[in-house]
């Protein structure tokens, strides 16, 4: 996407612009054209560092994705609810506010750089738990995910907040369509059919991201949670309310989107 910013990038300026931007707020986001463009992902990321170290150090997880040159990415997880099998977590909603039903993992041991990579079954063997998960995506970006792709990597690829759910069998780590997913605000259906991750594969871009020699030296340590990509695209949750989400096979949760 053309930059319709003239605004010059500076990291630490871009990184206190998201900050201030509350995401319980209606008038908190802020347009693409306000803001600096990195130019380069790493340019985006160190937002991401800046902007991360003012977040509590724990809970960690990171949400993987690809950009659209096939770089392996990453964007930090917070607010992130961990008690989803005893209490509903509640984000904050406003207008445009979108959801993501999602796979995530729990990492057993750490996957450190290295040049050669990893192969799935190494990945595999270092898993040490399968969830099902939430996503709540509201960027501090007007345009959202319609900004350029840059500026959008900063913004933490747009996270709201994530709840970690129950744990459900390693065998959906293979799942591309076999099982239906519902997805259900209050008496509302925003999502009823099969579930699938956009590239048809739960594993894809964690593998990538785990196989980028040139990510942190302390990513994928021993403890993180990494989601894995939208089962559901990304329905928009219209008004607050209970989300609740039914995949194929008894697997279930709900937070709560509040006002």
């Amino acid at each position: 996407m053309t930059n319709p910013s003239s605004v010059p990038f500076d990291p630490q300026h871009l990184a206190a612009q998201f900050s201030a931007a509350q995401i319980n707020e209606a008038t908190a986001r802020i347009p693409a054209a306000e803001l600096g463009v990195p130019s380069s992902v790493a340019e985006a990321m160190a937002v991401q560092e800046i902007t991360s170290s003012a977040l509590p150090s724990e809970p960690l997880g990171y949400k993987v994705a690809r950009s659209p040159d096939g770089i392996p990415v990453v964007g930090r997880l917070w607010p992130l609810a961990l008690d989803g099998d005893q209490t509903v977590a509640e984000f904050p909603w406003r207008a445009g506010v979108k959801i993501e039903v999602e796979i995530a993992v729990t990492l057993a041991s750490a996957l450190p750089p290295r040049a050669e990579g990893y192969s799935i079954d190494e990945i595999r063997a270092a898993i040490g738990g399968v969830h099902l998960g939430v996503e709540i995506l509201d960027s501090r970006i007007a345009e959202g995910g319609k900004a350029p792709y840059l500026l959008f990597l900063a913004d933490r690829l747009g996270n709201g907040g994530y709840a970690l759910g129950p744990s459900v069998p390693e065998s959906l780590l293979d799942l591309n369509g076999e099982k239906q997913l519902l997805v259900r605000l209050g008496e509302t259906t925003i999502y009823a059919a099969e579930a699938r991750h956009p590239t048809g594969n739960v594993m894809d871009w964690l593998s990538g991201w785990a196989s980028n020699s040139d990510r942190p030296a302390g990513s994928l340590s021993a403890g993180e949670i990494i989601t894995t990509g939208s089962l559901c695209g990304a329905p928009e949750a219209a008004e607050p309310g209970l989300l609740t989400v039914e995949l194929e096979g008894g697997y279930t949760m709900a937070v709560r989107l509040t006002a």
